[in-house]
């Protein structure tokens, strides 16, 4: 609580000391002022502005005012104290409609019924669908398409490869070519334009996009490719380590066997022989040294850009990757072999993208120096760190190829990790719910497509900026014209 900066003449003195001054010069004699600032210790100029402010006080309490009971005070203090109770209380709520309740009371001390908080909710879900809707992105779209469930209700995820922009989030009864053939072509019609579209195996996607006629690539999805063998990976480690382990104790074992005094205690007892452990120590480690080194060979060779600041051939690349899965096969173990397969079953959908990387940079290269192509392609991998413009360290005469390198080179697309890490981010809201509410989809929609990346290499900028949008309002001025729109009708 503020304190005095005279901690002794407290608030009733000063009441005392406003009246005594208030009386007029006949009743309050001559030096009576002099006397109380000696008494009390203060300044007569105190004295008179306590005087002053008793005066003010009394007339304030005094004027007219408006018959019948006062209006409550809607005006709310943002103090500390207030933003503490906040932090406090946001950290109890998980966002449910029963949540939301408890938190108007404990902030606001308001008290609204569930209905009341679903209407307004599912009024404002329908106001930030149709403003979605509306927006207009100005640049052909990477699209990455994925589904996300909530029980057995299907969500039908597309965003933009390049600006992390949700396009589309939304759930549907079903996930066949119909249902999202549709989703598709209402992409289509709010203009977004694709420049090509990754996906997983999903057949209902894969059908959808042919349905509404796309005309743009189908990539298959890298992401879920490298996922596989990072799990592979990790079980032919686990299985090197067990049979490390098996191998050190059947030595062991032997040991002590062969040992003149025997240690105190039970035998150590193993289960197979010393040699036949250490000939499985050897094969374990073997398959996954040989493992390692050949997956690195295929992610290598499936690079835009290769370990010389070179740009990857196709042809070059089609021959490593298949000497690759010719060798993955020779390791003899199922898992392996099956991925390899799976691997050459898919190839000439994993080379297109360096097909088309090729081919569309083609004009450009034809009387292109190879040392200036690797500066080209060096500064392009480096941009972020070093903060680097196309064409920058080069001569004028150049500064058009970096250009046109640049820009072919932001257009190569080949996962779906976006769509992944945004169903990460999503996961948690459709827990809460326990299901799919229909005005959730839109705001998390308007949430995510108008904050601003806080880091990395979209740091500063949000995903509306990043897609090409000019005087992208605010989240918060998103919010004030949503609740200033009228209220749309909710269907039952």
């Amino acid at each position: 609580m503020p304190q005095y900066r005279i901690p002794e003449v407290d608030l009733s003195t000063r009441v005392v000391l406003g009246l005594e001054m208030l009386k007029p010069i006949p009743e309050r004699k001559w030096g009576r002022a002099t006397k109380l600032a000696e008494t009390y210790g203060i300044s007569r100029t105190l004295l008179y502005q306590i005087r002053d402010r008793v005066r003010n006080g009394l007339y304030q309490a005094m004027l007219p005012q408006k018959p019948g009971p006062r209006e409550k005070s809607k005006a709310l203090d943002v103090d500390k104290l207030f933003l503490r109770r906040a932090i406090t209380v946001l950290s109890m709520l998980k966002g449910s409609v029963r949540d939301i309740q408890l938190g108007l009371d404990l902030l606001f001390k308001v008290q609204r019924s569930t209905g009341y908080i679903s209407e307004t909710l599912q009024e404002m879900g329908l106001a930030a669908k149709a403003y979605n809707t509306h927006l207009c992105i100005p640049l052909s779209v990477l699209g990455e398409a994925d589904e996300i469930f909530q029980g057995h209700n299907p969500c039908l995820t597309v965003v933009d490869g390049r600006s992390f922009l949700v396009l589309n989030l939304g759930p549907a009864e079903r996930r066949d070519g119909t249902t999202w053939g549709l989703t598709f072509l209402d992409l289509q019609d709010r203009g977004i334009q694709f420049q090509d579209l990754v996906s997983d195996g999903a057949k209902g996607i894969r059908a959808g996009a042919e349905a509404a006629e796309l005309a743009v690539p189908l990539r298959p999805d890298l992401f879920h490719l490298l996922q596989d063998a990072h799990r592979l990976s990790q079980r032919l480690e686990r299985s090197a380590y067990r049979a490390i382990k098996t191998a050190e104790r059947a030595r062991r074992a032997q040991r002590e066997r062969r040992a003149a005094k025997r240690r105190p205690g039970r035998p150590l007892k193993v289960k197979i022989s010393r040699a036949e452990a250490e000939r499985k120590e050897r094969q374990a480690i073997y398959t996954y040294d040989g493992w390692i080194w050949l997956l690195g060979e295929i992610r290598q060779a499936l690079e835009p850009i290769n370990k010389q600041d070179r740009l990857t051939n196709a042809k070059q690349a089609r021959q490593t990757v298949e000497v690759a899965v010719e060798l993955l096969s020779e390791l003899e173990h199922e898992d392996i072999s099956a991925f390899a397969q799976d691997i050459l079953k898919h190839l000439d959908d994993l080379l297109a993208p360096l097909v088309w990387l090729e081919q569309a940079l083609a004009p450009w290269r034809q009387d292109l120096p190879p040392d200036i192509e690797s500066f080209i392609l060096w500064a392009w991998q480096h941009r972020h760190t070093l903060e680097l413009e196309a064409g920058d360290g080069l001569s004028p005469a150049w500064q058009s190829v970096a250009r046109a390198y640049w820009q072919v080179l932001s257009l190569f697309h080949r996962s779906s990790s976006l769509a992944e890490s945004l169903h990460s981010w999503l996961r948690p809201y459709l827990q809460i719910h326990r299901g799919m509410p229909q005005w959730l989809f839109p705001l998390l929609t308007l949430l995510w497509n108008h904050h601003v990346f806080q880091r990395g290499k979209r740091a500063g900028q949000s995903p509306l900026q990043l897609a090409g949008l000019a005087d992208v309002p605010s989240l918060d001025e998103a919010l004030d014209h949503l609740l200033n729109t009228e209220p749309a009708q909710v269907v039952a």
